[in-house]
């Protein structure tokens, strides 16, 4: 859960929350359930995973369109992107428009795909690659990964 730890924290708060209702907005319109072996668990072959390099740069980000499906949706586009920005080898900072200040994370590698680990602690990303390009973005809760859920997140200078 994003949330404010103590009261150094509570600046924070906004662009955690920010973050948290941008990554829990529920697919809708969706005909038919979309099932959790429906999108990628890992990285193509060779994919840079734990790296922090390849995720900098602006993204747009969207909802991915399931086989068989035409519910692919852009929620943020290119003119006002989602912004990455490499802090280290294994570092980023996250931001989306309207967030005040990003939110760091530190990269880690797990069975093909990227964690991103908060610097506070509070919900883990899981990020797999697709392409060079773009990548499917899924949130956590209590450690479990919302699978059926993910959102797509694709390169604005590609």
């Amino acid at each position: 859960m994003l949330r404010c730890i103590n009261k150094q924290n509570e600046g924070n708060d906004l662009h955690r929350n920010s973050l948290k209702n941008l990554l829990g907005i529920g697919l809708v319109g969706m005909a038919g359930a979309v099932q959790a072996e429906d999108f990628p668990r890992a990285g193509y072959e060779g994919a840079p995973n734990g790296l922090a390099a390849p995720f900098a740069g602006d993204w747009s980000l969207g909802f991915p369109e399931p086989e068989g499906t035409i519910v692919s949706a852009t929620t943020i586009d290119c003119l006002d992107p989602v912004r990455i920005v490499a802090t280290g080898e294994g570092t980023i900072d996250f931001k989306t428009p309207g967030m005040p200040t990003p939110v760091p994370f530190e990269l880690g590698v797990f069975e093909g795909r990227t964690t991103w680990l908060p610097a506070d602690n509070s919900q883990t990303v899981v990020a797999v690659w697709l392409t060079h390009d773009s990548f499917h973005f899924y949130v956590t809760d209590i450690g479990k990964v919302d699978w059926p859920n993910p959102r797509l997140l694709k390169r604005c200078d590609a």
